[in-house]
């Protein structure tokens, strides 16, 4: 394991002289190595295989289907905001896409009678249904991916993605807290 504390000192901070590469570090640089940059190919690369099918199948955005998986695992919900965490949004897209979801009555949005700025989100009979009828496709995609790879392969495949998504979120706080 690297040592952490050399790679942090590493790490660029906004407002401060930064050092610059050489032509020679330029011309060897190989993107196609780096954890950032596969990572981020691989998710855009899975981001549309679910797009597309959850489109063909489902006539839903990934972003659709995402908050109706993540409505139905937290139950009605008030918590937007627990929404967007565990799907990875901001708040806006949130809002935006429980309104498109309402619009297609897939779920329903009534005020917190507790705090009225809330809104209680609840899937549908539809919304069920459209779980109901996504799921397979989901649990096809996810056993063909997972079928590549061995159970101690899959371990340590979610034994690193916490690491580095653990990295990820301290590197993004030094970097805010340096700006």
């Amino acid at each position: 394991m690297a040592n952490n504390d050399i790679a942090r000192k590493t790490l660029p901070i906004p407002g401060q002289k930064r050092k610059r590469a050489s032509k020679k570090d330029v011309d060897s640089h190989r993107p196609e190595v780096l954890i950032t940059y596969r990572v981020s190919v691989l998710a855009q690369t899975l981001s549309r295989l679910v797009d597309t099918s959850v489109r063909a199948n489902l006539d839903l955005t990934s972003r659709q289907w995402r908050v109706l998986v993540v409505l139905s695992r937290l139950g009605g919900s008030s918590a937007s905001g627990a929404i967007a965490r565990m799907a990875s949004f901001d708040h806006s897209q949130v809002s935006r896409v429980t309104m498109e979801l309402a619009e297609k009555g897939l779920l329903t949005m009534s005020n917190d009678p507790e705090d009225r700025r809330k809104q209680i989100l609840t899937l549908t009979a539809d919304g069920i249904e459209q779980l109901r009828l996504g799921l397979p496709h989901s649990l096809e995609r996810e056993a063909r991916l997972r079928g590549r790879l061995t159970e101690d392969e899959y371990a340590s495949f979610m034994k690193v993605l916490g690491v580095l998504e653990d990295e990820a979120n301290n590197l993004l706080e030094e970097v805010k807290n340096a700006g």
